[in-house]
């Protein structure tokens, strides 16, 4: 049986398992054994569906095609994409597109079947982002999809062959979109999440968007218009911000000099490792602050840390190591860096072995929430509040229960609203509305106990029953059910018979 782990990125995704030499490995894709990342940009059209390095050559030729770039920063919202046909694709469509292109590839490289699969969040992930890329997993055909958090599965990378013994690992993590900060304790049996937090839309993205500021700004001042309101001329400056980037990153380069041509007049570029740093310095200070409000968390310092963990793309940033350095007091070759780009998906095929298999050897993963979890209620003053009912990093699963009594007589339901909040200071998230049937002839103050759930992947789930007799009430509505809506199940069909590369 074949078991994945996936690391489904803002820029890049990528699908691991572990090899007949009980090693972790990378799926390569199916028409490029070289090459094992796949770009998470999709483009639908009149010849089908497209995804990764497919979408990028096509835009090399023709930057002006429609395509969808980011699509993970959506997940959770009322958010739709339209293709050529007037045809709207919600995120965990096109999510589902990327997925279903990984496995294609892994079912034409492996003879095995797959037989489940440990697909990555954010630690920062809320409860519908969460539910959206488990249903991203079910429209791609995915058995058995299970949710782990991104720095659980690099410090299970990590700590494979480099970490023994009681050690307080803090992971930072900083990839293409998302950034999370997690601090975890590990020992013989196990990893255990103390703290974590995040921050979203917080990334390489971020910075490639801060150098295409740079070059607008040039040729706006050479020649009187903005090259970002031309959708060939952004394609064309997020390729050179992307690789300006990737180059700075690179040990002794000092600078990129590049003259572009944009809109059939030219602009020449000049982005030192000075520069660079100045325009990163915002993010790397916004990351570090992250880091600190975790530790706060867990009554920590950074003296109580044995080891920095650095995984994700962007923690190869120049600045990242020496701001950590820093802040940190330590040498910049006393945080671990060890394949980031990989260490996610390394990490999670190790989570796939360890739950899916038979194994009577199998470690802990003690996971936190990562969200404040409650329901809107009308407070003393008659405003609406949160009562909270689960804290921010407590252990998972979790579940908490409340008395509610009915306002009047025969009332013939009762209606919840189910939210979440980063911090009681924040502006929460509605989960939706949560609508349970009651007896018929309920007497006015009937008791309801209401029971608010985080499962083991950070779901959420609402319940209520009847206190004196311990009958569950009839859900009459579940805003956050995993079964697909009717519009999900139109586009699994599209899915089904619109993916070209495969």
């Amino acid at each position: 049986m074949l078991y994945l782990g996936i690391d489904l990125g803002t820029t890049f995704s990528l699908a691991s398992y572990i090899n007949a030499a009980n090693q972790v490995a990378l799926i390569p894709d199916k028409y490029d054994t070289n090459n094992f990342r796949t770009p998470s940009v999709v483009q639908i059209g009149s010849n089908g569906c497209f995804v990764g390095d497919a979408v990028e050559a096509q835009l090399q030729e023709n930057p002006s095609s429609e395509h969808v770039r980011f699509v993970k920063l959506a997940m959770g919202e009322e958010q739709h994409f339209v293709d050529h046909q007037q045809r709207q694709w919600r995120p965990e469509a096109i999510s589902a597109l990327i997925l279903k292109k990984l496995i294609n590839d892994t079912t034409s490289f492996l003879p095995e079947n797959l037989a489940g699969a440990v697909v990555t969040v954010p630690a920062n992930f809320s409860d519908n982002q969460r539910q959206a890329t488990k249903q991203a997993a079910l429209l791609a055909g995915i058995p058995r999809a299970t949710l782990i958090e991104e720095p659980i599965a690099a410090a299970t990378f990590y700590g494979m062959n480099d970490i023994s013994g009681d050690q307080t690992l803090f992971v930072f993590d900083l990839g293409g979109g998302t950034f999370d900060a997690t601090l975890l304790q590990a020992a013989d049996d196990g990893l255990f999440v103390l703290a974590t937090d995040g921050q979203h839309d917080l990334g390489g993205k971020t910075v490639d968007e801060a150098i295409m500021q740079q070059v607008a700004d040039e040729y706006e001042r050479l020649h009187g218009d903005d090259p970002r309101q031309n959708s060939t001329a952004l394609v064309q400056l997020r390729q050179f911000a992307t690789e300006a980037k990737l180059e700075l990153c690179k040990p002794g380069v000092n600078q990129v000099r590049k003259t572009l041509l944009i809109n059939k007049r030219t602009v020449d570029f000049l982005l030192t490792q000075a520069q660079f740093n100045r325009l990163v310095d915002k993010l790397v200070e916004q990351a570090i602050t992250v880091c600190e409000r975790c530790l706060s968390a867990a009554s920590m310092d950074w003296d109580f840390v044995d080891h920095i963990l650095l995984t994700g793309g962007s923690s190869l940033l120049p600045l990242v190591r020496e701001k950590l350095a820093q802040r940190t007091d330590r040498p910049k070759d006393g945080l671990m860096l060890k394949q980031p780009h990989q260490a996610v998906a390394f990490g999670a095929a190790l989570i796939a072995n360890q739950l899916f298999s038979d194994s009577s050897n199998k470690k802990q993963l003690q996971r936190a929430t990562s969200w404040q979890l409650g329901i809107r209620v009308a407070g003393r003053d008659g405003k609406p509040c949160v009562q909270v009912m689960i804290d921010k990093n407590q252990p998972v699963p979790a579940n908490k229960t409340v008395t509610f009594n009915t306002t009047r007589e025969n009332q013939p339901r009762m209606v919840i609203e189910v939210v979440q909040q980063k911090d009681s200071n924040e502006d929460e998230k509605s989960l939706g509305y949560f609508i349970f049937a009651l007896p018929e002839n309920a007497a006015i103050r009937y008791a309801v106990d209401i029971t608010l759930a985080y499962d083991i992947e950070g779901l959420v789930t609402a319940t209520a029953r009847n206190p004196k007799t311990g009958t569950q009430l009839k859900q009459v509505m579940d805003e956050n059910g995993a079964a697909l809506d009717d519009e999900l199940v139109n586009q699994k069909d599209w899915i089904d018979h619109t993916l070209v590369n495969e």
